[in-house]
């Protein structure tokens, strides 16, 4: 069984909604319509029993495997290795974990950011087709072992929408030593600025329940600081300049 539709016709809390109150399983996809005037684009969202379990912009199983090879926790071989080794049944980040290639944290960082990531530019679509496929197979090389309610995908939502506020409101640039360009994706700022969090070992989630402007603003204040990333993301400092 399979529902589609449009993001005119449903919202995304209301179609997070059906699936929660549903406990359903399957396969949220999205997909930009070819008269939109948002690039061309397709999201992945797969749910179990009414949660969230990964998140891709492909089907190819590669996606999680290619984010925790930005970072600089496991070589890449290690990883391609024990991913052909991982029971197909268990989900990989689980697997990495239980042979001591990743801790907890990383698993958490990974799961916020592969899960923002697609939710954040889903947030910023003007509109897309939707089709929720019920009991498709779970992509475990996909899936840190981790899940979240989408109850609170709803509250990652409602703080996107406060967040990009918050944004419009500055300016800011990448520099890195090779060049300094001006940026005003939403997304990739945000997903450095989680980035920075983490490396800074700051506690901050946009799964946590509190929606409060504070901790919103914790979020942002993190703009400023300067934070050198692993050679792997490319090394680089986020900084806000007044407009």
């Amino acid at each position: 069984m399979s529902i589609t539709g449009s993001l005119t016709d449903f919202s995304l809390p209301e179609i997070f909604q059906f699936i929660e109150k549903g406990h359903k399983t399957g396969l949220l996809t999205l997909r930009t319509l070819p008269d939109s005037h948002s690039p061309s684009s397709v999201h992945y969202l797969w749910m179990n029993q009414g949660r969230i379990v990964a998140a891709a912009n492909q089907l190819n199983e590669q996606g999680l495997i290619s984010l925790i090879n930005q970072y600089q926790w496991v070589s890449q071989r290690v990883v391609t290795k024990l991913a052909q080794f991982c029971p197909s049944s268990k989900p990989l980040g689980l697997y990495l974990r239980s042979q001591g290639a990743l801790q907890v944290e990383h698993l958490e960082h990974l799961f916020q950011v592969q899960v923002v990531k697609q939710l954040c530019a889903i947030f910023e679509l003007k509109d897309a087709h939707f089709i929720f496929e019920q009991n498709v197979p779970l992509p475990t090389k996909e899936m840190t072992g981790l899940s979240v309610s989408t109850t609170i995908l709803v509250l990652v939502l409602q703080k996107l929408v406060v967040l990009k506020k918050m944004f419009e409101l500055k300016s800011f640039q990448i520099e890195t030593s090779h060049f300094r360009r001006q940026t005003d994706n939403f997304c990739e700022q945000l997903e450095l600025i989680l980035d920075i969090a983490f490396f800074h070992s700051l506690k901050i989630s946009l799964f946590d329940t509190d929606n409060s402007l504070t901790k919103l603003y914790q979020v942002l204040d993190l703009s400023e600081r300067p934070y050198d990333l692993p050679k792997s993301l490319r090394p680089q400092t986020l900084y806000c300049t007044s407009q």
